[in-house]
Parts: C-alpha cells; sequence; structure tokens
C-alpha cells in the first residue's frame, strides 16, 4: 500500500467513527467504536465496503494498528471472552 491509499484508509475508517458517533447520539471512544464493530455485523459490513476489505481480521487489524492500547480495555476483553465464537 503506497502512502496515500494508507492516508486515505485512515481518513476513512475515521470517518466511519464519526458518523457512529453522530448516529449513536453520545460520544463515542474508539474502544467503544471498536466495540460496536464487534457487536453489529451491518456496522462491519458497512466499514468494510467503505474501505474495500474483505475480511473482518484485515479490519480489526486496521484499528489495533492505528491505536495499539485497544487491546488493553477491559470491555472489549471482557467481551471477547464472553463471546467467545463472536465473529463467526
Amino acid at each position: 500500500m503506497t502512502v496515500s491509499s494508507e492516508y486515505e484508509q485512515e481518513f476513512r475508517m475515521l470517518t466511519f467513527c464519526s458518523f457512529l458517533t453522530i448516529i449513536s447520539g453520545k460520544k463515542l471512544n474508539l474502544p467503544n467504536i471498536f466495540l460496536l464493530l464487534l457487536k453489529n455485523k451491518n456496522y462491519r459490513d458497512l466499514i468494510k465496503a467503505m474501505l474495500d476489505i474483505d475480511n473482518d481480521f484485515y479490519l480489526f487489524k486496521m484499528f489495533i494498528d492505528y491505536d495499539p492500547t485497544l487491546y488493553k480495555s477491559k470491555y472489549i476483553s471482557k467481551y471477547l471472552n464472553k463471546n467467545k465464537n463472536a465473529l463467526k
């Protein structure tokens, strides 16, 4: 990926995060947006279409590359531990 396409992907990702914040009606931080994506397949499908990517793994990898501290979120860990098959 070239630098301009990486910048464009990041811009689209952040635009989608802003969109989720607007439609939720409350201020969301990145861990909460990540959690929404884990919980809601429709949101995942929409952002994957915006970013032109095929699988969930790459989508979540993009978020973790953008903010490596996401894996430390207790809410994300709790959700993943409780829902071991969440993405199937």
